[in-house]
């Protein structure tokens, strides 16, 4: 049985949490669902996007680097971010980014529609089946329910050895891959993840416009806790096992270096926000209340 059930997040780094929400909730149309911090460095705002009810799978998050220097991405990186849109929207989206001054390029097959945001970030957007429901739908005034983000829908990581990757990933998440072909996915198929060679030897540089991890879901605490036992088991780097309130996590490094986590499904950030105001004000975990007047005063206002 395979635990993973599909995609929970994506984390990048920004140089700039305004001209940031600008871009993924103005222009892109996703919610603000969380506004805090990184829980390890609180000096660090942290922005998490999706669609109305914050559901899993449609999560594109941000952490705020603002002396950040420009991402080089060379040997081991994660690259294009590519999103799911409805049938018949890929013109809307072509005249809507065009409108607003981003650079668009085509797939050879008119499928799909590449552009970078504000940090040199790389996204697609892809045409599919379905359209998002009206319980997850947001009330945006120019980008009608029929032509909104549906959510994630594959990951592109470019590696120096590919292979390596590929059986991390389906050796310990479970994910299925058939024959030699080079990308992995979960039972339902609702995320793919593909893995090229880099073809570099040069070491990636972070920094802003990189992607600092990727989350892959479960749907509980339960089968969190078999997946670290089963790194425990196989001898994997284990980077950190912990409640973040919001969900459970477990991050591990994969044999190039890239940091992978697996995040439970809930309970989710209506545990101290009313869904109908998630992102208004800043939220702490618990762990952290007891320092919001310390880290209110680090943090500048967007």
């Amino acid at each position: 049985m395979i635990l993973i059930t599909g995609i929970h997040h994506i984390s990048a780094i920004t140089k700039s949490a305004r001209k940031n929400h600008g871009f993924y909730v103005d222009l892109l149309g996703l919610r603000f669902v969380k506004n805090t911090v990184n829980q390890q460095n609180t000096t660090m705002r942290h922005l998490f996007y999706g669609d109305y009810n914050a559901s899993p799978g449609t999560q594109l998050t941000f952490f705020e680097l603002k002396n950040s220097g420009q991402a080089y991405n060379e040997d081991n990186y994660f690259s294009t971010i590519t999103l799911d849109i409805p049938k018949r929207s890929l013109s809307f989206w072509k005249a809507r980014l065009s409108k607003h001054g981003v650079s668009v390029e085509h797939s050879f097959d008119d499928s799909m529609l590449f552009f970078k945001d504000g940090d040199e970030l790389s996204i697609a957007l892809r045409e599919s089946d379905g359209m998002i429901t009206s319980e997850n739908a947001i009330s945006h005034p120019s980008i009608p329910r029929e032509m909104q983000i549906i959510g994630l829908s594959e990951i592109l990581i470019r590696v120096a050895n590919p292979e390596a990757t590929l059986d991390f990933l389906s050796s310990f998440l479970g994910l299925r891959r058939e024959g030699g072909c080079n990308f992995v996915y979960n039972d339902s198929n609702q995320f793919i993840t593909t893995v090229e060679s880099s073809n570099s030897t040069n070491k990636t540089r972070f920094g802003h416009g990189s992607i600092d991890h990727i989350a892959y879901n479960v749907e509980s605490p339960e089968a969190l806790a078999q997946l670290h036992q089963k790194a425990l088991d196989m001898n994997l780097s284990i980077e950190m096992y912990l409640d973040r309130d919001y969900f459970k996590s477990l991050y591990v490094t994969d044999p190039n270096g890239l940091r992978i986590e697996i995040a439970t499904k809930g309970p989710g950030f209506t545990i101290d926000e009313p869904l109908d105001t998630l992102g208004e004000t800043l939220a702490l975990p618990n762990f952290l209340e007891n320092k919001r007047a310390e880290i209110e005063a680090q943090l500048e206002e967007f």
